[in-house]
């Protein structure tokens, strides 16, 4: 009887160390996804106001800076737009994947030896 309680102690243990791992990765790539995404973006954004920059800087009219300044700022729109849509798909995955590990560790309960006990006890006093 011992030895069977201290191999599903250790069965349990085992299982929620893994869980555990398994939380940090999904985190980890969420982590580095986000922030690949965003090290895009700034470096977009930065390399694009430098030509803006530059090109306001040859301007030779009002006209011609208002101009520049329209399709700089349309064009910036739909940079953060972009930007924004992959955000929040990365987001999605990553719901995705904690709701994959929510579900396996609700399983993995109810399948356990204390899962098993807990479930007859509720049945035999229901």
């Amino acid at each position: 009887m011992q030895k069977e309680l201290v191999d599903t102690i250790e069965k349990m243990n085992k299982a929620s160390v893994d869980a555990m791992k398994r939380l940090g990765e999904i985190q980890l790539r969420s982590i580095e996804r986000l922030t690949e995404n965003q090290i895009a973006a700034t470096t977009e954004y930065m390399n694009e106001s430098v030509k803006q920059l530059q090109t306001l800087a040859g301007s030779k009219d009002l006209q011609g800076v208002v101009d520049s300044q329209s399709k700089y700022v349309a064009g910036l729109n739909e940079r953060v737009v972009d930007n924004a849509k992959k955000t929040a798909e990365i987001l999605a995955q990553t719901k995705s994947e904690l709701t994959d590990w929510v579900e396996a560790g609700v399983k993995a309960a109810s399948d356990s030896p204390l899962g098993k006990a807990v479930t007859a006890a509720a049945k035999k006093a229901a």
